[in-house]
């Protein structure tokens, strides 16, 4: 069986309540920030979506629980990570998935939704391993060239969703206004409320609005997971009950 075949070279299982997805190389291993990004993006209704970059193909699976009738498409860059992602979408028997190798500039379809948790560590050092360095680094996937593949495959009244360090958040606005979307919400992710903000989630569309802004810490400061971070993560973790 592939899921076996991929534990055997040295990659991890991560087992969610409904579901379970390997993870690790290639690529990047799954963090609570993603799954918080893909619990806190599954407020929004949506019947077709694409997932940019979908790595391992979390967010899909996530979203995919919360809608079970609605169709996603994850196209990834990295070969060798589609074929992870689409080994990890064939185990869920969602016919409704579907998983394609190709950069975003090569894609056009148009959703009613878009998700990205894109590379974040711009201008900085590169990490020695390839497909982390491909995984973290802005070279292969620009704020500027997100917002240009959202406008591009975003219906005129979609949602997009995105996740980006605060200083990667404030270039990706600026794109994303060049190329006609606004930011309607964003929420803060800190691991405590005396801690720096770790990341922003946000969610924009073409459609100008006042910016409702929240945020949400992992865990309070006596170290218990927070009543915000447990009430989104509940239907997916197993030490949720």
């Amino acid at each position: 069986m592939k899921i076996r075949r991929i534990m055997a070279e040295n990659r991890s299982i991560f087992q969610f309540k409904q579901f379970a997805l390997a993870h690790g190389k290639p690529g990047l291993k799954i963090t609570t920030e993603a799954c918080l990004f893909g619990a806190w993006s599954g407020k929004f209704p949506q019947q077709n979506t694409l997932d940019i970059g979908t790595g391992c193909g979390l967010l899909i699976g996530m979203l995919a629980q919360a809608y079970p009738t609605s169709h996603f498409t994850g196209i990834e860059i990295q070969a060798d990570v589609a074929e992870l992602a689409q080994e990890n979408m064939s185990a869920l028997a969602n016919p409704k998935i579907q998983i394609k190798t190709l950069a975003l500039s090569d894609y056009q379809s148009i959703h009613d939704f878009i998700i990205c948790n894109p590379p974040f560590f711009i201008n900085h050092l590169k990490n020695s391993d390839a497909s982390k360095n491909q995984a973290m680094h802005s070279d292969t996937l620009s704020p500027e060239e997100l917002a240009n593949g959202i406008r591009r495959n975003l219906k005129a009244d979609g949602k997009f969703t995105v996740l980006y360090p605060p200083f990667g958040m404030k270039q990706f606005e600026k794109a994303a206004l060049e190329n006609g979307l606004y930011l309607n919400e964003i929420c803060e992710v800190k691991h405590q409320a005396n801690h720096e903000t770790l990341r922003i989630m946000a969610q924009g569309s073409f459609q100008k609005s006042d910016l409702k802004t929240d945020t949400i810490c992992i865990k309070e400061l006596d170290g218990r997971y927070s009543e915000e971070f447990t009430n989104l993560l509940k239907p997916y973790y197993l030490i949720f009950d």
